[in-house]
């Protein structure tokens, strides 16, 4: 799984930190100074550092931050910047992006996932995330809170449909058509046996696939956390 730190003394900002990299199933790590950040860099790992200039950093404090050993190894940097602080950014301090205040969240998520994307060179056109569910397309690999989930090959086809298609409900008779093949003779009950197998294996704790009465099968448009039990 992915991690974030946040550097920040400000919870809004830190907030929007934590909802965007959510939506991505990364984990986010908030530090109040830059002596946390370089610890938290050491011993933590992340990915990519968004540091809050609004700590109180000088040029020349920004840019020894930056010339660290443990920031300089691979570590995507994006400053959180006021329009009074964009001299700090302009300094030569080598961040890697920027987002003004005010922060949206949006706008975050694009910025820190391009940068996450650019860091460990993955490609994410070919991963469908959707909370903790991560479906890798070109490894045929499916991961929940990244412990991987055994699937035979047609649930693994048949999860990857729906997760492709969220919000949009399909028949059973789609879905043999769509995973099985128009030549398939087998009955629709071929799909709900499926699909309970899924569930089985990927919805301990959040409900992903979502039973349509009188139609069929949708997979949730948003992950919302639904805890399993909920109405099917």
């Amino acid at each position: 799984m992915q991690r974030i730190l946040i550097v920040s003394q400000d919870t809004a900002h830190i907030r929007a930190a934590e909802a965007a990299a959510r939506a991505d199933s990364r984990i986010v790590r908030s530090e109040a100074n830059a002596e946390g950040c370089l610890i938290a860099v050491r011993e933590w790992r992340p990915a990519l550092v968004i540091l809050d200039l609004s700590i109180g950093l000088t040029s020349g404090g920004l840019a020894a931050l930056m010339r660290d050993e443990a920031m300089a190894d691979g570590v995507a940097t994006l400053a959180i910047a006021a329009p009074s602080q964009l001299p700090l950014v302009n300094s030569g301090a080598q961040v890697d992006d920027f987002i003004m205040t005010p922060v949206d969240e949006d706008e975050l998520r694009i910025r820190l996932s391009r940068l996450v994307r650019e860091q460990s060179g993955a490609d994410e056109s070919n991963v469908i995330r959707h909370g903790p569910l991560i479906i890798d397309l070109e490894r045929y690999k499916v991961t929940i809170e990244s412990d991987v989930v055994d699937l035979t090959y047609k649930e693994y086809e048949l999860l990857r449909f729906l997760a492709s298609n969220p919000g949009k409900p399909f028949t059973r008779e789609a879905l043999l058509n769509q995973v099985w093949g128009y030549d398939y003779y087998g009955g629709s009950r071929t799909v709900d046996v499926h699909v309970r197998r899924i569930r089985a294996k990927i919805e301990s704790r959040e409900m992903f696939i979502d039973t349509v009465r009188n139609v069929g099968y949708r997979f949730v448009e948003t992950y919302q956390a639904a805890r399993r039990g909920a109405s099917r």
